[in-house]
């Protein structure tokens, strides 16, 4: 049997994976973390990575690395994605980490995370030939993918990113209207040009992926602690989303955090997050979302083992 680890780098949330491989890609779950450091925060107004945020994000890798040698030291995949891509100083953050942590990290193009993360979205979700969009809500972006069956046809990034949406347009908690409803006329006009690109068929099922979208799932079971097993192909629909958000809307950063299944960390963000999902709901036309647990950090492994 063979250990193997994944670091994927976002722009709001760090996660590590380390699977033990049993073959014929099965595996034994060893170790999944993640942890809100908000790496691309600011970087719409400062077009660089924060030093207080960079450093925020190395100690969170160290302590990556000191689980990967308590583990065994397995072969580990780390890539970092929107923040890191897009930043005038990502590539000093990635020689820091190599300097600080030992981690050497890939910063993969949008196309090549996008593909990724099916791979990992379908891993535990049969993709039976089915019609699909898949759609990953990031700090800094949020790709769309049209697939039949595991043939990619095509996919778009946008900069509908939680972090820049919520630095935008979101200042008062609880909500002020005006200005939800300025970010929904954004998300409203940006996903048109969404629609318009991945035109080529109507969906039959819309799976949604990452930290805004598993939120959203755990908070409408009250799932706590939370467990992937629960989170993962589970399913909701849009006035759940709906009926969710507004409760959110009222509440003040400190009443979301009394919901156990809020992560500290996303509670200003999970408001612009619901209206990506609420909004590409309404765009495409689709009533009902599948939410995964998986995605790049398990592609990553996948990817890695098949060669």
């Amino acid at each position: 049997m063979t250990n193997i680890a994944s670091i994927d780098i976002g722009s709001n949330t760090a996660r590590l994976l380390i699977l033990e491989s049993t073959g014929d890609q099965k595996f034994n779950l060893l170790v999944s973390k993640r942890n809100i450091t908000r790496l691309g925060e600011g970087i719409d107004a400062q077009g660089k990575l924060t030093e207080h945020r960079m450093q925020t994000t190395l100690k969170v890798l160290s302590r990556f690395r000191q689980i990967c040698l308590e583990n065994g030291d397995p072969p580990l995949f780390a890539v970092a994605t929107s923040a890191v891509r897009e930043a005038s100083n990502g590539q000093e953050f990635v020689r820091l980490a190599k300097k600080e942590t030992g981690i050497d990290i890939k910063i993969i193009t949008w196309e090549e995370e996008a593909r990724l993360t099916l791979e990992g979205v379908y891993w535990k979700i049969p993709h039976e030939n089915r019609r699909v969009i898949t759609f990953d809500i990031g700090g800094g972006s949020t790709e769309f993918i049209l697939s039949e069956g595991e043939n990619i046809k095509d996919f778009c990034s946008t900069s509908l990113g939680v972090v820049r949406l919520t630095e935008k347009f979101i200042t008062q908690h609880p909500v002020d209207e005006k200005e939800y409803h300025s970010l929904q006329n954004h998300l409203q006009d940006e996903l048109q040009t969404v629609k318009n690109k991945l035109s080529a068929f109507l969906p039959e099922l819309l799976i949604g992926t990452a930290g805004t979208v598993t939120t959203l799932a755990a908070l409408k079971e009250n799932i706590y602690p939370y467990d992937p097993e629960k989170i993962h192909g589970s399913t909701f629909s849009r006035p759940e989303a709906e009926s969710i958000l507004d409760d959110l809307k009222g509440k003040s950063l400190s009443q979301r955090l009394l919901l156990k299944p809020m992560e500290p960390g996303r509670e200003d963000l999970i408001i612009a997050g619901t209206a990506i999902v609420l909004e590409t709901m309404r765009a495409f036309g689709c009533e009902i979302l599948t939410v995964s647990e998986y995605s790049l950090r398990e592609g990553l492994i996948l990817r890695a083992m098949n060669g």
